[in-house]
């Protein structure tokens, strides 16, 4: 007979804790040593691992990146204004209908954080 495990669910604590954490400390990016000081404070809120740590840490910081991505590269498909005659349009490309709203920095362009250290 297979034992199948659960998923694991944090308590509000644990949310709360890695919350505080990630948005108000700054800690994005936690080394092995930070990860499992964390897990040993959180084991007093409930069942937690090693894993459950790294993996919600990669997985906030993953969201963050969508989150921007969807906020900064807003398209909005440009409408015919009637302000310019529709016969003098020339070289006209498929990526002109689309005003990117957000960021001058292009698509590919990275990002570079911060880290603060966590003094736990």
């Amino acid at each position: 007979m297979l034992c199948r495990q659960s998923r694991w669910t944090p308590t509000t604590d644990h949310i709360r804790i890695l919350n505080e954490l990630f948005y108000n400390k700054g800690v994005r990016s936690p080394t092995i040593e930070q990860v499992q000081r964390i897990c040993l404070q959180l084991k007093w809120y409930g069942k937690i691992e090693f894993k459950n740590v790294y993996y919600w840490f990669v997985n906030q910081r993953s969201q963050e990146k969508q989150k921007k991505r969807s906020t900064s590269d807003v398209h909005v498909p440009m409408q015919r204004s009637g302000l310019v005659d529709d016969d003098k349009v020339t070289n006209w490309k498929h990526e002109d209908q689309y005003i990117n709203f957000g960021s001058s920095a292009p698509a590919s362009a990275s990002s570079a954080g911060v880290l603060i250290a966590f003094n736990g």
